[in-house]
C-alpha cells in the first residue's frame, strides 16, 4: 500500500526572500534554500502555482510528488512568459497535462493496459479437454493458457492507440521541459530516457540533477531523509511588514554574492551584530559629546550620533531576531 504523498516545489527565490512570500501568500510552510533556489514542502491548503507565482517570474519552478511508488514532476514556465492578458492560474491549468512527467510502478502500469484490452475484446474461452487438443494434428491449443494471453496482451498494450498517445504525451513534456530550462541535445535525450524509465527511488533526483537543481528535494519526498537531519530548515509565516524584514535578515542565505555572504556571516556568527551595535554605540556617544559644545557643525554631529544610536538599536533588534530563529 502506497504512502500518503510528499509535494515540494522548487522556486527561484533565496532564504531572505521567503518571509516576504510567506506573507503575501497568507500561508505557512517549511522551506531550506540551496544555491539561490529555495525547496518548499507544499502543505495540502496551499496552491503550488500560487507559489510560483509569488517567486522570481523571470524563473521556473518545478513540482515534485511521490507516494513511494507513483512520482510526478511538473514544471512552471516564469510568470513573464504568460499572457498577461490572461491570469497565470488559468494558464498554468491548461498546460498542466503537457508540463507534467508521470511515472507508475512498472507493474500497475501493465496491469492497467491489460484490464483496458480485456474490457474490449471477447471473453477468453476455458481450456478445451486433452482429445480437442489432438484434433489439432498436433498443435498445442493456447485458448485456456494465461501466460499466452497476457503475453499477447502486452504486446497489444504496448502498441494500442492509448499507448501511441502516451507516448506522443511524454515526448512533448520532454521538449517543453528542455526549452524552458535550456537543456542540450544530449541532455534532452537524457530527460527522454529517465522519461521512459520505470517508477523508482532514485528518478527524481536524477532528473532535477539533470537540470541543475537541489536534489534534497527529491530526498525529502522520497522520505529518504527527514526534515532533522537537514541543515537550513526553517518555518515560514504571515507577519507584518516590519518582522518579515526582520526574518528576511535573520535568515541564512545560500547565494554566493556579497550581500549573502555578509549576512550569512553574522546569522552564523550574531556577536557580530552585538560588537558592531556596541561599537556605533561608543561612536555615536562621542558625537553627541560633540555636538553638545555647539559651535556650527553641532547639528550635523548630531544627526550623525541619532543615526549611529538608530542603527545600534536595529543591530540589537536583529541579534535577538537572529537568536529567536535558532531556537526555534
Amino acid at each position: 500500500m502506497s504512502a500518503a504523498p510528499r509535494t515540494a516545489l522548487i522556486v527561484h527565490a533565496d532564504a531572505p526572500q521567503l518571509p516576504f512570500i510567506a506573507t503575501a501568500l497568507g500561508a505557512r510552510f517549511t522551506a531550506l534554500a540551496r544555491n539561490g533556489w529555495s525547496v518548499v514542502l507544499v502543505p495540502d491548503e496551499l496552491d503550488p502555482g500560487a507559489l510560483a507565482a509569488a517567486a522570481d517570474p523571470d524563473a521556473v519552478a518545478v513540482l515534485i510528488s511521490s507516494d513511494g511508488e507513483s512520482r510526478s514532476l511538473r514544471i512552471y514556465p516564469p510568470v513573464n512568459s504568460l499572457n498577461a492578458r490572461e491570469s497565470w492560474s488559468a494558464q498554468f491549468a491548461r498546460i498542466a497535462d503537457d508540463s507534467t512527467l508521470r511515472w507508475e510502478p512498472a507493474e500497475s502500469a501493465t496491469d492497467l493496459a491489460l484490464e483496458a484490452l480485456r474490457g474490449q475484446a471477447s471473453p477468453v474461452p476455458t481450456a478445451q479437454p486433452a482429445r480437442d487438443a489432438q484434433d489439432t494434428n498436433g498443435a498445442l491449443d493456447f485458448s485456456g493458457a494465461p501466460d499466452a494471453v497476457s503475453a499477447a496482451g502486452a504486446d497489444d498494450a504496448a502498441s494500442s492507440p492509448a499507448a501511441g498517445t502516451a507516448e506522443a504525451r511524454m515526448l512533448t513534456t520532454v521538449e517543453f521541459i528542455a526549452s524552458l530550462t535550456e537543456l542540450d541535445a544530449a541532455a534532452t535525450a537524457r530527460l527522454e530516457n529517465y522519461a521512459r524509465t520505470p517508477s523508482s527511488g532514485l528518478l527524481l533526483e536524477s532528473v532535477l540533477q539533470l537540470l541543475g537543481l537541489p536534489t534534497v528535494a527529491a530526498k525529502l519526498v522520497e522520505s529518504q531523509r527527514e526534515l532533522h537531519e537537514v541543515d537550513g530548515v526553517s518555518d515560514f509565516e504571515p507577519r507584518p511588514l516590519g518582522l518579515s524584514m526582520l526574518d528576511a535578515a535573520s535568515v541564512e542565505p545560500s547565494g554566493g554574492d556579497v550581500l549573502s555572504r555578509i549576512q550569512r556571516a553574522y546569522v552564523r556568527r550574531p556577536g557580530l551584530l552585538l560588537a558592531i551595535g556596541g561599537a556605533e554605540i561608543a561612536l555615536g556617544a562621542g558625537l553627541a559629546g560633540l555636538a553638545a559644545r555647539g559651535g556650527r557643525r553641532a547639528a550635523v554631529l548630531g544627526s550623525a550620533s541619532a543615526a549611529l544610536f538608530t542603527d545600534a538599536a536595529l543591530q540589537a533588534a536583529l541579534w535577538a531576531s537572529v537568536r529567536a530563529r535558532k531556537k526555534r
